[in-house]
């Protein structure tokens, strides 16, 4: 009988020892999350690329891409936009800090293609965000975005 009630107390003590997100600060960074799908999809150069740090990375070794900073940033999503339409969708996202109290984000996808000088085709990507946050000036900002492409379909 005794073990019965020291297991709850014991549970209770490990999940209270992880550090929380200040609420405001997950407040910002979830709002930069909920902004990407919809700026990548409609917005402008000059929206997309004050979602990230001046010097951030973005990352998608399935699709060979390997970007650094807001030019490579900008000329990638210029390119992009001038081929292809799109449509994000995101879920899951979590928010949290790391071992190092580093803001981290995961975040699941699906991103619909279709390129704007082939109208039959749609290429459905769906995969996962793992995302390096930083706050500065009372904004969140993507500092590292790694994709990880899980599957590449063909519609």
């Amino acid at each position: 009988m005794k073990q019965l009630c020291v297991f709850p107390f014991v549970f209770l003590t490990a999940c209270s020892l992880t550090k929380p997100i200040d609420p405001s600060v997950h407040q910002q960074c979830e709002q930069t999350l909920y902004q990407y799908p919809e700026i990548r999809d409609k917005g402008t150069t000059e929206q997309y690329v004050s979602l990230f740090t001046e010097n951030a990375t973005f990352n998608v070794e399935k699709l060979n891409i390997s970007l650094v900073g807001h030019q490579a940033l900008a000329a990638r999503f210029e390119s992009a936009k001038k081929q292809k339409k799109s449509i994000h969708l995101m879920t899951s996202s979590r928010i949290f800090l790391d071992e190092n109290a580093r803001i981290r984000a995961n975040s699941n996808f699906i991103l619909y293609q279709k390129n704007k000088n082939n109208e039959g085709e749609t290429t459905v990507i769906a995969g996962r965000y793992l995302d390096d946050l930083i706050v500065t000036d009372s904004t969140c900002k993507f500092s590292h975005r790694e994709v990880i492409v899980d599957r590449v379909d063909t519609l």
